[in-house]
């Protein structure tokens, strides 16, 4: 049976993170050990950097993502849910 390739360019959270901030630091992060991120949140209420944000990656590098922010001595944490 052949894998559907739409499922390997299918975004998934990797984080939800209190500011655009911390969001766009674990982005960097992921982005320069080479794993593709994105993020996500309320572009308006984002002028003032206190609104939540997601950091989204492709399902196929959620593994990735996490062995390189836990690979990190200090990095912001996602927010409680």
């Amino acid at each position: 049976m052949e894998q559907n390739n739409q499922d390997n360019e299918r975004l998934v959270v990797f984080g939800r993170y209190e500011n655009a901030v911390d969001a766009n630091i674990v982005k960097g992060v992921l982005e320069t050990n080479g794993v593709a991120a994105g993020v996500i949140g309320d572009s308006t209420a984002n002028a003032l950097m206190m609104t939540p944000m997601m950091v989204v990656v492709f399902e196929r590098d959620l593994e990735q993502a996490r062995q390189v922010m836990d690979s990190q001595p200090e990095h912001p944490e996602p927010a409680e849910d």
